[in-house]
């Protein structure tokens, strides 16, 4: 049958296939319950290092080119701003960290991710730094709140997007059937809810709670990312993100005491500034064991994918992967091993009843 696409979840991973598809010209519909609880919590900072090493951040090389076209290409397709450039200021937590960083600074291969404070632009005072800070070539941050409106309204124009619960009462998985409509694919990238897919709740994915605080101060630059232990993001359009926390083996998004207080004791490590407190939103990261997405065909469900496990980096990992797995079902493009769910197979995979062993 001719290529026609049906994707469950209208989050960050929903959204980018759809514009995947989309360029290809492929017909495809998405599926949102409506009821978002992880990208558009999302602080969406694009952060290329792992600070505790400082080395690059996996794939970067791949994964920041090619979200520094992808963005800009969604918002002249839907008219909307969202992807918005901001550096990060990068304040050493060690010295051990900022010997690392002084090493990274000679070798060649950093030279597009770091680089040395200028005299002209000296630390902010409110800035505590015992063991030094450093400039980060961040792209920015996409305002995830943004993104998914200016998407969802963009799909909703087109007729590509109903707000409706998923029925897997309604699934025919032997004829990839939707409530009696037939598809070539059938994708399923519903973030965290990905645990009770009865197709792929094999998988290892887990539900990993991030809380961030949206804070006021007259004191703080707009044009930089302050970092360390936790991140002060200033927003496009008024206020900061102060963020964020992490607590596994748990769906429920309210705001608790313990995250505040958390990253109100960080933020006192960071800077100096006052800052007031405006708002507190909970959300539930799909992450992996592995820290790589979950990407590919189901065992013996020929016609059933998954596209999910973004994890905490997803704004910088779910562009590029989109594409990489629009290539592997449209023109049989081998997926890189690393986020083929095949590297779970033998160990997770129980073919008669197709769950955890």
């Amino acid at each position: 049958m001719q290529n026609k696409v049906l994707i469950v979840g209208g989050g960050l991973s929903g959204i980018c296939l759809a514009h995947q598809f989309e360029e290809r010209n492929v017909d495809f519909r998405i599926i949102d319950q409506g009821v978002n609880e992880s990208s558009a919590i999302a602080a969406g900072m694009i952060n290329p290092m792992v600070f505790r090493k400082m080395v690059k951040t996996w794939r970067g090389d791949d994964l920041i080119p090619y979200l520094k076209n992808f963005y800009p290409k969604l918002e002249q397709k839907t008219g909307q701003r969202f992807f918005f450039s901001r550096k990060i200021r990068r304040v050493f937590s060690t010295q051990d960290e900022h010997d690392f960083w002084v090493d990274r600074l000679k070798d060649p291969a950093y030279e597009e991710y770091i680089h040395e404070l200028e005299d002209s632009d000296p630390t902010p005072d409110y800035v505590l730094k015992k063991y030094g800070d450093g400039w980060v070539k961040s792209p920015g941050y996409v305002d995830a709140k943004l993104f998914i409106k200016a998407n969802h309204d963009y799909l909703i124009t087109k007729r590509k997007l109903n707000i409706q619960n998923f029925d897997f009462q309604s699934l025919d998985p032997e004829n990839a059937s939707y409530k009696c409509e037939q598809f070539s694919h059938i994708i399923f990238a519903e973030g965290y809810r990905g645990k009770f897919n009865p197709f792929f709740n094999y998988l290892p994915l887990q539900q990993t709670k991030g809380e961030v605080l949206t804070v006021k101060s007259d004191a703080f630059r707009k044009d930089e990312i302050l970092n360390r232990k936790c991140f002060v993001l200033p927003l496009e359009y008024g206020g900061f993100k102060l963020g964020a926390t992490f607590s596994w083996d748990t769906t429920d998004t309210k705001p608790t005491e313990h995250a505040r207080t958390q990253l109100l004791d960080q933020y006192d490590q960071l800077s100096k500034a006052k800052i007031e407190i405006v708002d507190q939103e909970g959300g539930i990261r799909p992450t992996v064991t592995d820290r790589r997405p979950l990407i590919g065909k189901h065992p013996e469900k020929n016609n059933l994918f998954v596209f999910n496990g973004m994890g905490t980096k997803g704004y910088m990992i779910a562009p590029y992967f989109s594409e990489h797995f629009v290539n592997f079902l449209l023109d049989g493009a081998k997926l890189d091993d690393e986020v083929d769910i095949q590297r779970f197979y033998k160990k997770h995979y129980h073919r008669d009843t197709g769950k955890n062993k």
